[in-house]
């Protein structure tokens, strides 16, 4: 029987009308996670870079959809054995798709430059081979290190608090799936809010929509049809642009052996940006199993993160260079009903659909506003999470954890903004520009920034003062090396001793190590006073 606590956060949704119905609607909006991921991963490559897009389709984003096939069985396959294991019939297989922030990790700092810096010399054809194999590289790499690290997930689960490891999903929930996704949605209201209604009625509040129908589909068709028909009525200025539809083109994938000879090679000049990236979503993968623990599906966070490097992998051998990553998205198709079918439908649809071109097709024709809307959807149902999933007590590190997130998003879209103004830098007064550099460092490493803020607040809270001076000290030894708080642009990592002349940032990191290591030298020192009871007043 589900405990009170899995009640609270799976309460509010209809009964579907049977598991095959879950799974389709948990299905589709699944699927709808993946390719609005292969849309930006693709839509960034081509449209900030002008890379070829016989590479994007040919080769990248085949080589993604290898992944996703293959990790998605391999969860499904995990969900299964352990449903014998546990008895629970009623598990719900963990989703796997592409990393949307590693998209753009890799597209601005290493695949994008380096295409940029080659295409004059080489031509677009080898200067996007030579940048698709880094890039490939780079994924090989991921793997290796998400490897590493799934010998200590399990640890880290056990040791660190709940409320850190859902804070800090809830933070990347707030910005990248809530408020970017609201701000898509509003980029083309007419279509956008209709998209979001529907979703909102249907699989936030969990209403059902007359005769049955799924709310995902029907959202998307219903944005989409209203879409063209103000576009064929006339309506270009508002944004409303009548699409030419290109044709098919079907790319399947193709072994390569970029990755693993290309580990040594160039790409070790980028290893400063690769590993956090390796390191910030083998966290994330914990926070996930986190979450389904909570609501009764028991995974064990050392295996889910194997399972995640070997998909990452796989992906690079034939061409991947995104690493996968489990989705958050597993709390909304739990809540939805659904168990193993649904993943299964989406790897055949997103096989054949991305095989055959049709993904390719669906993303130059859908309008993103009318996607959107599913993100939102994810992000509520972590919110939900957030706040059924730990004591009231502890309410306080929800904040902490949730505003590396928020810092990170900020600095996002002020460095587009920044990229923007041209010689309108100069004018800036320098505290405007201390302030960026600032909201960039804090901004940088923000998953394992959250983890660490949102547990120390735990553990204050609860006087475990030593553990919260370990937590302090931790940070000041991660800011010396920039796996936190990296003062250069690329997220790179450096040593304390060979930080670049940064004019005067570079002392940034110390300061920072400082305030921390004084953090945990006060914790120590209140660890050794009288634990006398609260003040008055507090909970």
């Amino acid at each position: 029987m589900a405990s009170e606590q899995e009640n609270s956060v799976l309460a509010g949704v209809a009964k579907p009308t049977s598991q095959l119905a879950a799974d389709i609607n948990a299905g589709f909006a699944f699927f709808l996670d993946c390719v609005v991921n292969l849309f930006v991963l693709s839509g960034l490559l081509i449209g900030a870079f002008q890379f070829p897009s016989e590479v994007v389709f040919g080769k990248i984003i085949p080589g993604s959809i290898v992944g996703i096939v293959v990790g998605n069985g391999l969860f499904i396959w995990h969900a299964k054995k352990v449903a014998k294991e546990t008895g629970n019939e009623a598990i719900t297989s963990i989703p796997l798709g592409i990393d949307l922030p590693t998209v753009l990790g890799m597209v601005f700092f290493i695949v994008g430059p380096v295409y940029a810096m080659n295409v004059a010399e080489l031509g677009e054809l080898a200067a996007a081979e030579k940048a698709w194999h880094l890039g490939v590289a780079s994924a090989f790499w991921m793997a290796i290190v998400k490897f590493i690290f799934s010998f200590f997930g399990s640890r880290m689960q056990k040791e660190l608090p709940q409320m850190a490891l859902i804070g800090a999903m809830a933070g990347i929930s707030l910005v990248w799936l809530g408020a970017e996704a609201i701000f898509g949605i509003f980029a083309l209201p007419e279509v956008g809010i209709i998209s979001l209604i529907i979703m909102a009625f249907s699989l936030i509040s969990g209403h059902k929509l007359p005769f049955a129908l799924p709310g995902a589909i029907l959202a998307i068709v219903a944005g989409t049809v209203l879409y063209y028909v103000l576009a064929f009525s006339g309506f270009s200025d508002a944004g409303y642009i009548l699409k030419t539809a290109p044709d098919l083109q079907s790319a399947f994938p193709m072994p390569t052996l970029a990755g693993p000879t290309g580990m040594f090679g160039e790409v070790t000049g980028y290893l400063g940006i690769i590993i956090p990236f390796a390191i910030l979503i083998a966290a994330s993968s914990v926070n996930v199993v986190a979450g389904a623990r909570i609501i009764g599906d028991t995974y064990d966070p050392g295996k889910v993160v194997r399972i995640d490097s070997a998909t990452t992998a796989i992906s690079a051998l034939f061409g991947g260079m995104v690493q996968t990553t489990p989705y958050f998205g597993h709390t909304t198709y739990k809540r939805m009903g659904a168990r193993t079918g649904y993943a299964i439908g989406v790897s055949a649809f997103v096989a054949v659909g991305g095989f055959l071109g049709v993904i390719a097709f669906a993303s130059q024709m859908i309008p993103e506003a009318v996607l959107k809307p599913i993100l939102v959807v994810v992000a509520s149902d972590i919110l939900r999470l957030a706040f059924s999933g730990g004591s009231v007590a502890h309410a306080p590190a929800l904040l902490f954890a949730a505003v590396p997130g928020i810092l990170n998003y900020a600095y996002t879209k002020v460095s587009d903004l920044y990229g923007r103004v041209g010689d309108v830098v100069s004018t800036l007064p320098a505290d405007w520009m201390y302030n960026y550099t600032l909201l960039g460092a804090m901004s940088r490493g923000y998953i394992l920034t959250s983890l660490i803020w949102g547990a120390m607040i735990v553990w204050i809270i609860d006087r475990k003062l030593i553990r919260a001076a370990v937590a302090a000290f931790s940070a000041a030894i991660l800011v010396e090396f920039g796996i936190i708080h990296s003062v250069l642009p690329s997220s790179g990592m450096y040593t304390p001793w060979n930080i670049p002349d940064l004019g005067g940032a570079e002392i940034l990191p110390h300061r920072l190590a400082i305030g921390y290591l004084i953090a945990g030298l006060m914790l120590v020192l209140f660890s050794l006073t009288k634990s006398d009871n609260k003040i008055e007043g507090n909970t």
